[in-house]
């Protein structure tokens, strides 16, 4: 039975669509509410396509009966609950609670992997009564690494019942099957029967889980537990998986921000080491004698220098002879930078000062081995709290050694040794920085690097400054944008659409940014990377005429986005919509007051008509100009094409040619 025996044309068409840009689709399409020829009950459909394949899931149109109004609009609210958070703690219990709120589940776990692979619940918001899992720590081996890759890949992963009963997946009479169908985006796929076992020994009956993806990277999951059956409907789930990837953009900003404001200290002593340590006649002493020391520079318990056999200490250290084991140690294992906080288990000489050195960062500070700069961190005793005994993961049976899950979840405790506390990225980027500051500045060009050093410190401070200020805007962009485009939007499905292309749209504009250090941005540069996602480069349906310019930061992302609806409108009912329609974008200097002037105009497209009513990305066309720079922009429904005539004043031109 073919697809087009089932549906009417619209969906068969919006299938092909699919088809034709599966390259370049990321968010499946949904339909609701779509009648079937061969009977009267009403179908949800979500189109997946992947690799020049498209996969059609029907499920009967149901709706959740618990959770009350539109799920486009509970998620914009639970966005705007967001602003509310001011770390990633806060983050995550707002995120549990609003999850919870959206699923109507028993209980919602924020769950972080650490760097081992474990996980520990940070957040959480459960029902009365219901069992709690907030700080416990689960092992490795409960998500293995393929199931963490299943969840990097999707947003949403939802069991209604624990008990379902799995059907195969059959071929049409007459196709045949080249290779294995990749269902790893599908809704309605079946589960490993290992993680239905895992679910059972918990109580679990259905479970919903939204990932938390950060730089390509699973961070962590959104873990919804119910203790009875819980379907979650095609229009909750699509919302589900919006919110999860807003939420990420977030927790990224959010772990950015922290990240750069501890920098700070580090930057700090850095400054004052520049300014000290090129003064003195001996600089490892300087190191960890003067009024700012190598200690400040990274929190630790103890530092040592080495130079040439001779050992300086600060704090609380290791002996000198185990100090000098421990470089020759270093000089066998290659690395410039290194750091560990399980150093008995690494090092085992180690063991008999582990109060005092469990955890080692050092770098080698010549450019032959044997001098080093060691930070040394004591252990830190602890009590682990883990949901049940992480050690009883493995059963003998009729069939050999097989992953059994934990029956027991209970709250099992376990003591940890020879453990410091972890150093994070900012520590390592710290001695790093250090390192290349101590080999290539302060030996090499002491007087020079002073003066650099000043002036790179107050550039840092002013991209602190710029850098927390840019964070807010794009969320507030963001939120802009979820909030605004929901009542253009004819449906679910496009609102997620567009949503998704105008993120993008930002995420293309920061890129062309940060390629000149967001020093502004070449107006070639910005046109070739804003038409890249629209039309093929040097496509015929586009003609780019004008002298370069350099825009400023709020003229280059202002611009992008316009340029951005320009386009999706033209794609979908102008110019660019008709294999022949041509787009013609120019511009020049304005001879009276040098402002620069952008002309776009459609030809050869479709007949055009004033609309009745202005949407959402034509108010971004018409009023973020004026609004956002001071300049105009002027749009032009012209019977043979729309027109736009867009004005950016000079104050936002770095230079640019006469014309």
């Amino acid at each position: 039975m073919s697809l087009a025996s089932l549906f009417d044309q619209a969906v068969v068409l919006q299938t092909a669509r699919h088809v034709r840009d599966s390259t370049k689709v990321v968010m499946p399409s949904i339909i609701l509410n779509v009648g079937c020829t061969t009977g009267s009950l009403p179908l949800d459909l979500t189109i997946h396509a992947r690799d020049r394949r498209v996969v059609v899931e029907i499920e009967p149109a149901r709706r959740s009966l618990s959770i009350q109004g539109d799920p486009l609009a509970r998620v914009t609210n639970m966005i705007s609950e967001l602003a509310e958070a001011v770390d990633v703690e806060s983050s995550c219990a707002i995120a549990a609670r609003t999850a919870r709120a959206l699923f109507g589940f028993d209980r919602a776990s924020v769950y972080q992997f650490q760097s081992d692979q474990s996980g520990r619940v940070i957040a959480e918001d459960a029902a009365e009564g219901v069992e709690g899992f907030l700080d416990l720590h689960f092992p490795a081996s409960d998500i293995p690494a393929q199931a963490r890759e299943m969840y990097r890949r999707t947003w949403l992963r939802v069991i209604p019942d624990i008990d379902y009963t799995p059907a195969p997946l059959i071929a049409c009479p007459g196709v045949t099957v080249d290779e294995p169908l990749d269902m790893t985006c599908c809704s309605l796929r079946s589960v490993s029967p290992i993680h239905l076992e895992y679910l059972r020994n918990m109580g679990v009956t259905a479970s919903a889980s939204l990932s938390i993806v950060i730089r390509g990277q699973l961070w962590g999951l959104i873990a919804c537990h119910n203790y009875s059956p819980r379907y979650v409907a095609t229009d909750l789930r699509a919302a589900g998986e919006l919110y999860a990837q807003i939420f990420s953009l977030h927790l990224a900003a959010t772990l950015e921000t922290d990240t750069a404001r501890r920098r700070i200290a580090p930057r700090a002593a850095q400054v004052a080491l520049a300014n000290s340590v090129p003064l003195a006649s001996d600089i490892a002493s300087a190191l960890v004698e003067g009024e700012v020391t190598v200690r400040d520079l990274i929190s630790a318990g103890g530092v040592a220098v080495l130079q040439d056999k001779r050992v300086l200490t600060l704090g609380e250290t290791p002996p000198a002879h185990f100090i000098l084991a421990l470089s020759d140690w270093l000089d066998g294992s290659g690395s410039t930078v290194f750091s560990s906080n399980r150093l008995p288990a690494d090092f085992p000489p180690a063991a008999e000062f582990s109060a005092i050195a469990s955890g080692l960062l050092a770098v080698a500070v010549s450019r032959e081995p044997s001098n080093y700069v060691m930070w040394f961190r004591p252990e830190l005793a602890r009590t682990v709290k883990w949901a049940g005994n992480p050690h009883k993961l493995v059963d003998i049976g009729v069939h050999g050694i097989r992953l059994t899950p934990r029956k027991s979840f209970e709250a099992w405790q376990e003591e940890v040794r020879g453990f410091s506390s972890p150093w994070d990225e900012v520590d390592v980027a710290s001695a790093t920085a250090f390192r290349l500051w101590l080999l290539e500045t302060v030996m090499k060009q002491m007087e020079e690097a002073r003066r650099e050093r000043e002036a790179q410190y107050s550039r840092q401070n002013v991209l602190m400054a710029e850098l927390d200020h840019r964070v807010k805007n794009s969320l507030m962009t963001i939120q802009t944008l979820a909030r605004h485009g929901e009542s253009n939007a004819r449906s679910l499905s496009e609102y997620v659409d567009d949503l998704e292309r105008r993120i993008i749209a930002m995420g293309r504009a920061h890129a062309v940014l940060a390629e000149d250090k967001w020093d502004g941005a070449s107006l070639h540069s910005l046109f070739s990377t804003a038409l890249r996602g629209h039309v093929e480069a040097g496509s015929p349906q586009i003609e780019l005429s004008g002298p370069d310019c350099r825009l400023s930061v709020a003229a280059t992302m202002t611009l992008a986005m316009v340029i951005h609806e320009l386009m999706t409108n033209a794609e979908r009912y102008g110019a660019l919509s008709l294999p022949g329609g041509r787009v013609g974008l120019k511009w020049s200097a304005s001879k009276e007051d040098h402002s620069l002037v952008i002309r776009w105009k459609e030809r050869d497209g479709p007949p055009v008509a004033e609309p009745i009513r202005r949407g959402f990305g034509a108010m971004i066309i018409e009023r973020s100009l004026a609004y956002e720079l001071q300049g105009s922009s002027e749009l032009m429904f012209e019977r043979d094409g729309v027109a736009c005539t867009m004005v950016i004043p000079n104050r936002h031109l770095t230079s640019i040619s006469m014309e």
